[in-house]
Parts: C-alpha cells; sequence; structure tokens
C-alpha cells in the first residue's frame, strides 16, 4: 500500500501548519517522520490519517483520498496523548482492537481472544493484561496502544511519538518489535520521532520536516549527514559509530 503526497497543505483558522508537502510512502516501509518541535509531524498524520481537512492532493495505491480512515484499510493511529477509558482492564483495552474482526451479536471469539494475548505476549505486557490501563507505568501506557494495533491486524500504523515515555531499553526493544511485524505482516509503518538514533538501524525512508514545509523523503542513511541535521535542529552536530558501524548521532552545544 503507498502513500504519495502532491501539494499538501493544512490551515488551520488563519494560519498555515503544512504547506505544499510532496511524498511518498513506500508499501511496506518502515519511515521515520522527523523534524523540531512545531515542524508539523503530528498534523501530517492527523492528515494522512483522515481527521483533519486538507488541500491537495492524497493518492493511496494510486487513487485520491480523504484520507486512510475512508479506504478499506486496516488503520491504526496512536496519537501523542491517549484517552484511556477508566475502569477498563489492560486485556479488555486490547480487545477494542478486535472490534473489526468481531461480530457484536456472538461476542468475541477463540480468534480473537488468540489475537490479544499473542499482542500482550510480543509486546510483554502479559503479566498486566488484568490490570487497570490506568495505573500502568507512562511506558506500559505507551505500549498499550500498540498491542492494540496488533491485535487489530492494522496494515497501516501511524505513530506520534510512541517510544517517548519510554526507558532507552524498552525503546529499542519497542521499535525492534515493530520492525518485526513490519517485515513479517508487509505492515507500513510512519512514526513521527526525535530519536534519530533507535531508529537507525531499523527505519529504511525517512520524511523530514521543518516549519510546516518539505525538506526531505528517500532513504533513512541520505539524512545521516552532518550539515543536514545540523540545519534541520540548528545546532552543530557530531557521529561516533558503534561496533556494527551504525552512526550515533549526537548535538554539541556551541561551547562545547
Amino acid at each position: 500500500m503507498e502513500v504519495l503526497a502532491k501539494d499538501l497543505c493544512v490551515n488551520i483558522g488563519n494560519k498555515s501548519i503544512l504547506n505544499s508537502l510532496f511524498f511518498r510512502i513506500p508499501s511496506g516501509s518502515f519511515v521515520a517522520l522527523l523534524g523540531p518541535n512545531g515542524s508539523g509531524k503530528s498534523t501530517l498524520l492527523k492528515a494522512v490519517a483522515g481527521f483533519i481537512d486538507f488541500s491537495g492532493d492524497l493518492l493511496v495505491n494510486s487513487k485520491k483520498s480523504k484520507g486512510l480512515i475512508n479506504e478499506k484499510i486496516a488503520l491504526s493511529y496512536v496519537p501523542q496523548n491517549l484517552s484511556i477509558p477508566t475502569g477498563m482492564t489492560l486485556a479488555e483495552y486490547v480487545m477494542l482492537g478486535r472490534t473489526s474482526h468481531s461480530n457484536w451479536f456472538f461476542g468475541e471469539t477463540k480468534k480473537d481472544y488468540l489475537a490479544v494475548s499473542n499482542a500482550l505476549d510480543i509486546l510483554r505486557l502479559t503479566a498486566k493484561s488484568d490490570q487497570l490501563v490506568a495505573t500502568l507505568s507512562g511506558g506500559e501506557m505507551q505500549r498499550t496502544p500498540l498491542a492494540r494495533a496488533l491485535a487489530q491486524e492494522a496494515k497501516i500504523l501511524l505513530l506520534d511519538e510512541p517510544t517517548a515515555a519510554m526507558d532507552f531499553a524498552r525503546v529499542i526493544e519497542t521499535v525492534k518489535v515493530l520492525d518485526e511485524l513490519r517485515t513479517q505482516y508487509k505492515i507500513t509503518v510512519l512514526m513521527a520521532t526525535h530519536d534519530i538514533n533507535s531508529l537507525s538501524c531499523y527505519a529504511d525512508f525517512a520524511l523530514v520536516l521543518k516549519g510546516g514545509n518539505y525538506l526531505y523523503s528517500g532513504a533513512f542513511s541520505g539524512i545521516i549527514d552532518k550539515k543536514f541535521l545540523g540545519n534541520l535542529y540548528d545546532t552543530k552536530i557530531e557521529f561516533l559509530k558503534n561496533k556494527k558501524g551504525h552512526p550515533m548521532v549526537f548535538a554539541i552545544p556551541d561551547n562545547k
């Protein structure tokens, strides 16, 4: 499933949020949506999902669309700020992802329960299945909608900084899981993030915004450039390579 944008713009009131964006999201890719705060990443995810109006063209598999929610595509959108129902256990919340698969009259099936169990296991949340969602830690809370998306068997994931509250070990673990699922189930992942280093081993594509404007769309390796990243984040950039030869990106204060 390929997504293509041509001259995509979003205006809210009299303010221009996204300006004439042209980009392509290849089918089955892991796309890192990058840019400094206020660049329009969250707005772009909402536009692609179809949650807000936009002008210009959005094409899904070469067909004009007003957003993925309007297409017959299993979509999962995970916002930065989740609205968690009170009094609901983790397993009950993840089961909501099975709504499109279940018959409301007959209720959940064995297949539904298996899908929920597998999703919780993959994200290491099985031990929390009977716990109220509202009592989970910040990192567990952020893995919760990912489990729901897995149970849903979504074909495209739109993720708005899903690892922001996780410790570094859970971040790598979660990104690795997303990449494995992407490969195994041919899922397309579009993930807004500031964590270039964690995605450097897994993302194969990058879409970069600044101030609502398009800067880059292409292979992830194409952004690993000191000048490009320095201009993007208005800071000095240095690289170090890990034992596998992957460059790690660091921002260096001017006085250092």
